[in-house]
């Protein structure tokens, strides 16, 4: 053996004693972190689009104006958490993003790790189905989005929300205290108020109690029926109240359910059908060739793809692989909360994308071992086959992943770079100065830069609400009689902006 090959197969073997030493829960949250790792270029990114209008509305001095985020009446979503967290952060870290994101990568990083408790504390099942689904979730190549725009941290906290509140009910069926559902209420109320996603916590629930088996007993269906009802009527007060709130923020000429951005949309069964399986195409690997083919086609395949799913469900209750039932139900139930409002973009998988991880490694694991169990003679090592498998999902993942995470890093760096120019080529504007911008990008690379940003965007890195600011066309420029008296003119340049002299050297 080679000497490198050698010091290497050294270094592996010491790495897998020391680990073996661990504590189970504190290696998987290690390896989860070091999975992490591939988001680490958001980390060197700045702000982008939405985020500077949060800034600005957020730009508050007191605690009084804080409280104002709560008012049902005011105008955005209703997400008064997410504004708290632009609040808080922009007060202790000033203009600088890496600790925003450095916070969503904690969170995605928590969620992960509650993904990988959900599953380890079920009955008769494996940890390392746990650690497979935590894995699967976190290297998601939709969550680019999710973790690298500060804007989607209202996603960040309800999942966590949402996943804590599920552990925490289930302890209390199991016979905890009632501080477990008091805690889980608590969470309810505090991921409706980051993100309208948390009102699927319920239905989770539902289906946890109906599908899981409990910790040391049967069954959680057998729980006494007044601990249930005690548990079912505090979510219920929380959504009916969450809901009363929105109703509140309804405004003469606003014909929606509140400022949630709820604005429900009629659709036909077909279209329901359909709209749900925008989600697995787009989490299924070659999934979005399918969702290639012609809508009036879809229309028809879906029903098959329907029957399918019918029957794969009814066959994993029958076998008894109620974990991957319990994955693949989360996967077509939580897209139900999205599809009457909107299409789907990438930070509305991150609530399905859980159920697909949870159905993809407890189904590959339990197979496996199904097969090794039935065709001893096989020789199949169940672990090392099902481990290659998901090695192999991951590895397609992560190269999606990183691919998407590089479009949302140079996003990041063009507006750091464009803000950071303009400081240094002006350092002290005067009031009511004006910023030309030639040639600035809206998106790039599909990545959302300067949309709705651009005079917010200015405003706050000169602390100056007259500064007015524009992205134009030298034509426009041209044509217009008459400009501000302090005006100045920028020409984006990839990474930044290099200053124009006058409107006769714009060309």
């Amino acid at each position: 053996m080679k000497p490198h090959a050698s010091r290497f197969t050294h270094y592996v073997l010491r790495f897998t004693l020391y680990a073996s030493r661990l504590p189970r829960d504190l290696l998987v949250a290690l390896l989860l972190a070091c999975a992490l790792t591939l988001f680490l270029p958001s980390l060197g990114g700045y702000f982008l689009s939405d985020d500077f209008v949060l800034l600005t509305w957020t730009r508050v001095a007191s605690v009084g104006e804080v409280a104002g985020f709560f008012d049902p009446g005011t105008f955005w979503f209703y997400r008064p958490m997410v504004k708290v967290v632009y609040w808080l952060g922009q007060s202790i870290f000033g203009l600088r993003a890496a600790p925003f994101h450095l916070f969503s990568l904690v969170l995605h990083w928590l969620n992960a790790y509650l993904v990988y408790r959900l599953i380890a504390r079920q009955k008769d099942t494996r940890w390392v189905a746990g650690l497979a689904a935590a894995l699967l979730f976190l290297l998601n190549a939709h969550h680019a989005e999710t973790i690298s725009w500060i804007a989607a941290i209202g996603d960040l906290i309800a999942a966590c929300c949402t996943l804590s509140a599920l552990i925490l009910f289930q302890r209390y069926l199991e016979g905890h205290s009632a501080l477990s559902l008091v805690a889980s209420v608590a969470l309810f109320a505090l991921g409706l108020l980051s993100r309208e996603t948390a009102m699927m916590l319920p239905a989770l629930l539902l289906l946890s109690l109906l599908v899981l088996p409990g910790e040391g007993s049967e069954s959680r269906a057998a729980v006494p029926l007044s601990r249930l009802a005690t548990a079912f009527a505090a979510y219920a007060a929380v959504l009916l109240g969450y809901l009363a709130v929105q109703l509140l923020g309804r405004t003469s000429t606003q014909a929606v359910l509140g400022r949630g951005g709820l604005q429900f949309r009629a659709l036909n069964l077909d279209s329901i059908l359909l709209a749900i399986m925008d989600y697995a195409h787009g989490l299924v690997p070659g999934g979005s060739l399918l969702a290639q083919l012609p809508l009036d086609a879809l229309r028809v395949v879906v029903w098959f793809e329907w029957l399918a799913v019918l029957v794969l469900a009814v066959a994993l209750w029958r076998v008894g692989y109620r974990l991957a039932l319990f994955g693949l139900l989360w996967l077509l139930l939580t897209p139900l909360l999205f599809i009457f409002f909107s299409g789907p973009s990438d930070r509305y998988f991150y609530l399905p994308s859980i159920g697909y991880a949870i159905f993809v490694a407890a189904l590959l694991i339990a197979l496996l071992a199904w097969v090794r169990k039935r065709l001893p003679q096989l020789h199949i090592p169940a672990r090392v086959t099902a481990g290659i498998l998901i090695a192999a999902l991951l590895l397609f993942q992560a190269v999606d992943l990183l691919a998407r995470e590089n479009n949302w890093r140079i996003a990041g760096q063009a507006t750091g770079g464009v803000f950071n120019d303009i400081r240094q080529a002006i350092p002290a504007p005067r009031d009511y100065s004006a910023f030309y911008f030639v040639d600035l990008p809206m998106f790039l690379n599909g990545v959302p830069t300067f949309q709705n940003a651009v005079q917010e965007g200015v405003q706050l890195i000169f602390d100056n609400d007259t500064i007015a600011a524009s992205a134009v066309t030298c034509d426009y420029l041209r044509q217009q009689p008459e400009l501000p008296r302090y005006s100045f003119f920028f020409r984006f340049k990839g990474d930044g902006v290099q200053q124009i002299p006058g409107v006769a050297e714009c060309r």
